[in-house]
């Protein structure tokens, strides 16, 4: 029996150790500017630079979330009337240089431009991620700053995410704070999903066994219930309209957890599963002009306004 009890002992120890190393790498994005602008070069056909001398001069700035956290970012003033502001939510591990893509997508908007890092990543103050849950209370932070110094109603406020931006998008959705619109591309179902559908697929079936301790190690860390990281469950409680846009061939997160939340979404909301070929977040790019169609329809349903007149 004794031999049995340290067995025992010696598997929880074993298999708790070995979840702290796994929720470490969710808990620690490895997230610059540098790496984001050599990914632009590497993927896009272009350079960081030569997008920055298209855009206006952007204004820096910097908030103070609910806790405390410094959350910094980009204001782009793109026209002298602005009839809406998009504020943009980046993905895992990324900057706010990495939205930079969807410019072309926005070109016949007259809408500003307002980009930030989301907590733990790029310059903003380091903090453990919570899936969407913390993400999503920054972005109305951010919104509302926005609107305070701007003048913007909650009407002129569109949100666009991308990936776990998309799900943080989405997560603020479902608060009391309603916006003109939200455009979300390849976003999660739920955090869970997000993290085990990719550690699955590299490392094999193993990685499910582990799932358990894993996520609740990340709730001891982080002080947050995982299972309420969840664009999911948040979409039914959105009444925002919603353009949800996600590839089939997203070879990240797979496009079905996209078809599951559009079953949740209101009768105002779009689903495009595209075909194009791209993967993950990539049809914005390889396919510009008609991503840029598919939000130009979108913003002249929800109100013609927000573009600009030919």
């Amino acid at each position: 029996m004794r031999y049995l009890f340290f067995l025992a002992l010696l598997f929880i120890i074993s298999y708790f150790g070995i979840a702290w190393y796994l929720s470490n790498l969710v808990l620690f994005p490895e997230s610059s500017h540098a790496n984001t602008q050599s990914r632009i070069a590497q993927e896009w056909g272009t350079t960081y630079e030569e997008i920055m001398a298209d855009l206006p001069e952007p204004t820096d700035f910097s908030i103070t979330a609910f806790d405390n956290i410094r959350l910094k970012g980009k204001y782009f003033a793109k026209t002298e009337n602005p009839t809406c502001v998009i504020i943009a939510a980046h993905g895992w591990t990324g900057t706010w240089a990495g939205m930079l893509k969807y410019v072309p997508a926005l070109a016949d908007c007259s809408c500003d431009l307002v980009f930030y890092d989301h907590r733990g990543h790029g310059d903003s103050d380091k903090a453990f991620p919570t899936g969407s849950i913390n993400e999503s209370k920054d972005l109305i932070a951010i919104t509302e700053w926005v609107q305070k110094n701007k003048g913007f109603t909650d009407h002129q406020v569109g949100w666009l995410g991308a990936s776990w931006g998309g799900a943080t998008a989405l997560k603020a959705g479902a608060t009391k704070k309603n916006i003109g619109f939200i455009i979300v591309d390849a976003a999660f179902q739920d955090w869970h999903s997000a993290i085990f559908e990719r550690a699955i697929r590299d490392y094999g079936i193993g990685m499910l066994f582990m799932s358990v301790g894993v996520m609740q190690v990340i709730n001891w860390r982080t002080g947050i219930d995982y299972q309420k990281a969840s664009p999911l469950l948040a979409a039914a409680k959105i009444e925002e309209p919603v353009l949800l846009i996600h590839s089939k061939m997203d070879a990240s997160t797979d496009s079905q957890q996209s078809v599951n939340i559009s079953k949740n979404l209101n009768t105002q909301s779009v689903f495009h599963h595209l075909t194009w070929g791209g993967d993950h977040t990539q049809d914005v790019l390889l396919h510009k002009d008609k991503f840029r169609k598919v939000v130009n329809e979108f913003l002249r349903k929800v109100d013609a306004r927000f573009l600009r007149k030919n």
